[in-house]
């Protein structure tokens, strides 16, 4: 005997509420970090030194993944 679940179940709704906040947050923190790093120059901050190739491979990781995330709270499908 399979017992349905309910998708409409309060518990579950408030989980996915959360669970998107956390991943527009995180998204969202990842992509200034991104920032950071490919601006570094532009915005003469002193304390962070290195390679350029450092930075752009850094920025470019961190703003495709700020992106993925703001996708997956977009989509929602935490209980498929």
């Amino acid at each position: 005997m399979a017992i349905q679940q309910n998708h409409n179940d309060p518990g579950k709704r408030k989980h996915s509420f959360y669970h998107s906040l956390y991943d527009y947050t995180m998204g969202v923190l990842w992509i200034a970090i991104g920032l950071l790093f490919l601006l570094n120059r532009r915005l003469d901050i002193g304390w962070m030194k290195s390679d350029p190739l450092i930075d752009t491979l850094f920025g470019s990781i961190g703003i495709a993944y700020g992106l993925f995330r703001l996708y997956r709270g977009y989509q929602k499908k935490y209980f498929k």
